[in-house]
């Protein structure tokens, strides 16, 4: 390839990047006339950006992939993740679950730290991955202690069902759900508060369904997911 076509695939690979970014998430069929290059073209970019984790492909839907995404959450997060994640760990230890750490920006929330179950194949968590607040279950916890015009504006469409969940969640400080794209795992998730009581990130335990459904989720999580949360809240003092 000459050096002029190795900079033109370059410029497409990073228009394809800034299209599904600002879509948060494309079909190929919208990124072939987004970028207004051949259906063969457009997959042979997106094969090679998900190939080096800059998308993924969730069901034929391109969203960015952890790669991408951790470059800005290594700069954006150097003060607060590196002091947290001992505490994630406790968790996981304690637990004997993965646990995660999340983060939002905007209307998404990302993954910025993860312990890793042994298991790490089937493991449906990664750093660096974002999801919508809407959407996902620790962005959730976040979106439920927003401010209510703020939460409203995120919500729009989604409807009363939404709304309840939220409510919620509120009430009790936890939301117990099964991942969309993974039904044999249950996220259990908590946000964690700032001393003004807004939402700066969230803590989610990842767990098989089986053992889900034979847990007391109240009794034997939520306390220390909250007691983690708060000691969080404190070191924000």
């Amino acid at each position: 390839m000459s050096r002029k076509n190795r900079i033109t695939a370059t410029e497409t690979a990073f228009d394809i990047l800034d299209a599904v970014n600002d879509a948060q998430g494309a079909t190929a069929a919208e990124l072939v006339e987004e970028v207004d290059l051949s259906r063969a073209g457009v997959y042979k970019h997106l094969r090679t950006l998900v190939a080096v984790d800059a998308l993924i492909n969730r069901d034929g839907i391109y969203v960015l992939g952890p790669k991408l995404t951790e470059y800005g959450l290594d700069t954006a997060d150097s003060g607060f993740v590196p002091e947290q994640t001992e505490k994630i760990d406790q968790v996981a230890q304690s637990l004997d679950a993965p646990a995660n750490l999340w983060i939002n920006d905007d209307n998404t929330c990302h993954c910025v730290y993860t312990v890793l179950s042994e298991d790490r194949e089937r493991y449906p968590r990664h750093r660096g991955e974002q999801e919508l607040l809407t959407a996902s279950p620790p962005g959730k916890a976040i979106l439920a202690h927003l401010p209510r015009e703020r939460r409203n504006e995120l919500i729009n469409t989604e409807g009363q069902p939404l709304l309840d969940q939220l409510e919620e969640l509120r009430e009790r400080k936890l939301l117990e759900e099964q991942l969309s794209d993974a039904s044999e795992w249950v996220s259990i998730a908590t946000p964690v508060l700032d001393p003004s009581d807004h939402p700066v990130a969230a803590i989610e335990i990842i767990i098989p369904s089986e053992r889900a459904a034979g847990i007391d989720v109240k009794n034997n999580i939520l306390g220390l997911l909250t007691e983690t949360a708060n000691k969080m809240r404190v070191e924000m003092l």
